[in-house]
């Protein structure tokens, strides 16, 4: 399955993978702080952050194969991975809100973490220039 993955896609992925890492085990730590933790933020904090790292991975892969395509058909088809993806988001949402073996926001909190390391990524490669 990974054998026609670009490794910049991977790259990006890993990079996003320990991003959520490290933001899920701070959040960890900011339950535990406030007394607030218990068994659901565990199992929320994992369904987010593999919903947050599955999501990056599938975008990055749509994007890698939409290079080989016709800009029409390329369009249409990050047009139509955005619209799934944003589905997929909102299913892990509603049940990690439902199922009470969850934590709602610990399920919620990790899904922003790849936007912040994509941010953190932009101002870690100015520095380096």
């Amino acid at each position: 399955m990974f054998k026609n993955v670009d490794a910049t896609v991977m790259r990006s992925t890993r990079y996003i993978a320990l991003v959520v890492l490290i933001g899920s085990l701070l959040m960890e730590a900011v339950f535990l702080i406030i007394g607030r933790w218990d068994y659901t933020v565990l199992l929320g904090n994992l369904l987010g952050a593999a919903t947050a790292i599955a999501n990056f991975f599938i975008m990055a892969l749509t994007v890698q194969r939409s290079l080989e395509m016709a800009p029409e058909d390329a369009s249409k088809r990050v047009r139509s991975s955005h619209s799934l993806r944003m589905l997929m988001l909102l299913v892990i949402c509603l049940i990690g809100g439902a199922a009470p073996c969850f934590d709602i926001f610990a399920v919620v909190i990790p899904l922003v973490f790849p936007s912040i390391g994509a941010k953190l990524s932009g101002v870690l490669m100015k520095e380096e220039k």
